[in-house]
């Protein structure tokens, strides 16, 4: 049982050591986002694309399985006099276990983290961001909601496309490779998902998307491609939420970019939200979208997912925890686009020059 205490000890050292570890962000671009994960994304996000069913889902429950057969057979074997003690070592050795999965997790994904986010990769300015230009960017943001509204209902989304719109944004901001994307699935936690009011997530442990099955159409495109935004090593959720409404909005897809515009409208200003009008189309797209949103929706369960997630990515980095989402808006007024409509790079300066937007 000592050994065994000890391998325990060992892993959590290790667990910290994989957390923690001072490596430089450089590194971690180079070696890592655009190395080992960018090798493993390649090669494993096509193999669960192929599985009709969510390997997480299936990973969870093997791991849960194993975990009570592996306690209860311990604790039956073990005289009742004992089992006291052998329950603190499953204590022990699950905490050991569990330190192991830290490793895995920041091998798998995690430490995407450590890269630089996309307001340090970009020309934003926070000066840029005025009245006038929140004024003239909501005006955009109603027009495609109002001029696409009819096509967007046409048509169902062609992923292709959608891909076509996200690659050059990811490789704009550091991805040296084509990030494959994942297919969306849906998860036998679907439930929670709705009750929390969770849209989607990535899985690090699986390489593939689980979306919220009862998203109406027009929320498909922009909560895939955010998605999609943490498969190719984007963790920050401000981030993400960037990427997948520039994507969606530089699409000439009408569905695409009408999904883009839906998702950006409630973050809008509520004066540019009042002053500017909505075809009843729309605003019947946003009522179907509450209904759907509020028809399982448990504030009790809701407040504490967001608390423990907003403490998770805290702790791994993300200063302002769940508030990140909203940033997005900001990035998007207060970053020059170019004729693509890709983000122009931040201004690389060199002593005695005064350097000039990169658009590459």
């Amino acid at each position: 049982m000592t050994r065994a205490l000890a391998l325990d000890a060992f892993a959590v050292i290790l667990a910290c050591i994989a957390a923690l570890a001072p490596i430089p962000r450089g590194t971690i671009e180079s070696a890592y986002a655009n190395g080992v994960f960018a090798a493993m994304n390649r090669a494993l996000v096509p193999v669960t694309d192929r599985v009709p069913f969510a390997v997480g889902d299936a990973e969870a429950i093997v791991v849960l399985l194993a975990l009570v057969v592996w306690w209860v057979r311990a604790l039956r074997r073990t005289p009742r006099r004992a089992r006291r003690r052998a329950a603190l070592a499953l204590l022990a050795h699950t905490a050991g276990f569990a330190a192991l999965g830290i490793v895995l997790f920041e091998l798998l994904w995690g430490l995407n983290y450590r890269r630089a986010t996309a307001v340090a990769r970009v020309d934003y300015r926070a000066s840029r961001v005025t009245p006038d230009a929140v004024a003239r960017f909501s005006e955009r943001i109603v027009a495609i909601l109002n001029g696409d509204v009819a096509a967007a209902h046409a048509e169902t989304l062609d992923r292709a496309k959608l891909r076509d719109a996200f690659e050059p944004v990811v490789a704009r901001l550091g991805d040296r490779w084509d990030a494959a994307v994942t297919v969306p699935k849906t998860t036998l936690l679907e439930p929670y998902y709705e009750a929390a009011g969770i849209g989607g997530q990535y899985s690090p442990f699986s390489f593939e998307t689980m979306l919220n099955a009862s998203f109406l159409p027009v929320e498909v495109p922009r909560a895939l491609a955010h998605e999609w935004s943490h498969a190719a090593g984007f963790t920050d959720e401000g981030d993400a939420n960037y990427i997948g409404t520039l994507a969606c909005l530089r699409s000439d897809d009408p569905l695409i970019r009408y999904s883009g515009a839906f998702w950006t409208y409630g973050d809008l200003p509520a004066a540019q939200r009042r002053r500017l009008k909505l075809d009843p189309r729309v605003v019947a797209d946003f009522r179907a979208s509450r209904e759907r949103f509020l028809r399982h929706y448990q504030p009790r369960i809701f407040a504490v997912q967001w608390n423990v997630y907003d403490r998770f990515l805290r702790s791994n980095g993300v200063r302002g925890g769940v508030a990140s989402y909203g940033f997005f808006l900001q990035l998007l007024v207060g970053t020059p686009l170019d004729a693509q409509g890709l983000p122009m790079r931040r201004v690389r300066r060199t002593p005695g020059s005064a350097g000039a937007r990169s658009p590459t």
